[in-house]
């Protein structure tokens, strides 16, 4: 197993993983929803309606001399490097050099990590974040050094100033300190200083909350658990979407030496279960009130990836079909890349409403839109969704100033707040955007004069997949 575990083969997969996802990120249109936070990053807040600002930090230090694709993206390679040293240094203090090596391998090759991590979200700095203060969390265990006290105590805030769902970390702590017998922390000064620091480094966010009618804090909330049905079979949906955004092999591993690790005699194994099982379980939960999002538990996923690494390593048979399972989830992976960039998958040949529905669509479409709003030369346009205005004002570069008439409450109902000097008197477009392909413009645009509407087709290997409707109105 060392033959393939070891650490010179995992520097070479770490390598072609993060040149792998350079090309992609150099070469893929930005995602609307990465469009929305690089928009962030153009307005620095302490707090955004939708999140903690941390990924607006990011991609601002990412994109000071360039805004392009790979330059909004780039900390996502960053990540991966920081993570995979921080997985071996963890893993080869617990396990050993093998399980370290063999944990990289699962995490990174999970498909959510592998290929879906391309794409710059808030969970991009959770994830690191998070991490690291499990990481200094068993530094203090081990070693019982006082600096990583407050070293945990520092990342757990930076977490939090990532994404609101990090506060999970004290739920794994609450269930660790009970498991492995470490309520005696509650007696100790330094325990208090810990959380003490992190609420001092996510005061910015609670400020700008209280400055903003706490919109920020009652959405989440609001967003994750109110509901008046219940849905029983979202469950089934979340864990059959947790299998593959992680794989089905490393999934059914990661479960099973959870659950067996949650009940050893071992504070090692019982630590990886404590950071992993309160958060997986917690959205599935939530899903009873409204289906979460397969990200959702990705804080989770450095602990769970160990788990299924050593527990996989443990006899001959399981390390062929861990094996296995990373080469799956590789191969899939890559393809999937590929067809991002290629379409080589003729899925419209199967069905084109299933071309239509192709997720890897959000990948393309979005500078012609833009560029027949800046043939047209106008100022100012409005959609209905935050993500289709945000990739309008990211591909003109700002020329066009975007705003949104309907859509759920967003940060840009607290940019626009009033009307511009110069709205009344400038060319203006409504967009929009039928992602569906399942609307008939030809009434709309009869309404209108000729020249005034223009409809953009978006094709995908001969198969339209999504159409734009401009109407301008206004002067130049």
């Amino acid at each position: 197993m060392e033959k393939l575990f070891n650490k010179k083969n995992t520097i070479i997969f770490v390598g072609l993983t993060a040149l792998f996802k350079t090309f992609l990120s150099a070469t893929l249109e930005l995602h609307p929803d990465e469009a929305y936070y690089w928009l962030w990053s153009k307005r620095l807040a302490f707090g955004y309606f939708d999140h903690s600002p941390m990924v607006a930090y990011f991609i601002k230090l990412t994109t000071l001399f360039s805004h392009n694709e790979l330059a909004v993206r780039f900390s996502g390679l960053i990540v991966l490097i920081i993570m995979s040293i921080l997985i071996w240094k963890f893993v080869k203090n617990l396990f050993g050099e093998t399980a370290a090596a063999a944990s990289i391998f699962a995490l990174n090759s999970m498909p959510i990590m592998f290929i879906g991590s391309i794409v710059i979200t808030p969970d991009t700095p959770a994830f690191l974040f998070f991490s690291c203060a499990v990481y200094t969390l068993w530094q203090l265990i081990s070693t019982n050094k006082t600096k990583f006290w407050y070293l945990t105590g520092i990342f757990f805030g930076l977490a939090l100033l990532s994404k609101y769902t990090a506060v999970l970390f004290c739920l794994c702590l609450a269930v660790y300190m009970v498991l492995d017998k470490k309520l005696f922390w509650l007696k100790n000064v330094h325990f208090y200083l810990m959380f003490l620091i992190s609420l001092t480094i996510f005061l910015p966010v609670v400020f700008w909350n209280s400055s903003h009618d706490w919109i920020s804090f009652t959405f989440q909330i609001g967003h994750g658990l109110v509901s008046s049905k219940l849905h029983f079979n979202y469950i089934f949906e979340y864990l059959a979407a947790q299998a593959g955004v992680i794989g089905p092999i490393t999934f059914i591993a990661g479960v099973i030496a959870s659950f067996y690790y949650f009940g050893s005699k071992e504070s090692k194994k019982v630590f990886l279960a404590s950071f992993c099982i309160p958060v997986i379980v917690f959205f599935m939960f939530t899903a009873i009130k409204r289906y979460p999002g397969a990200n959702w538990p990705s804080v989770a996923y450095l602990p769970f990836a160990v788990m299924a690494a050593q527990f996989m390593l443990s006899n001959v048979k399981k390390r062929k079909i861990f094996i296995w399972g990373i080469v799956l989830n590789v191969f899939c992976s890559v393809l999937i890349g590929i067809h991002m960039k290629y379409s080589i998958f003729p899925v419209a040949k199967i069905s084109p409403q299933l071309a239509v529905l192709d997720t890897t669509n959000w990948f393309r479409g979005w500078k012609e839109l833009s560029d027949a709003l800046m043939k047209r030369k106008i100022v100012y346009a409005v959609t209905k969704q935050h993500q289709w205005s945000a990739t309008i004002e990211y591909y003109t570069d700002l020329k066009i100033a975007s705003f949104v008439s309907a859509d759920r409450t967003n940060e840009y109902g607290i940019w626009w707040t009033k009307e511009p000097a110069d709205y009344q008197t400038s060319k203006k477009a409504v967009v929009w955007v039928d992602y569906e392909m399942d609307k008939d413009y030809s009434e709309d645009i009869a309404a209108f004069p000729p020249n005034a509407t223009e409809l953009i087709v978006i094709k995908r290997m001969g198969q339209p997949i999504r159409q734009y409707l401009i109407i301008e109105f206004g002067d130049s």
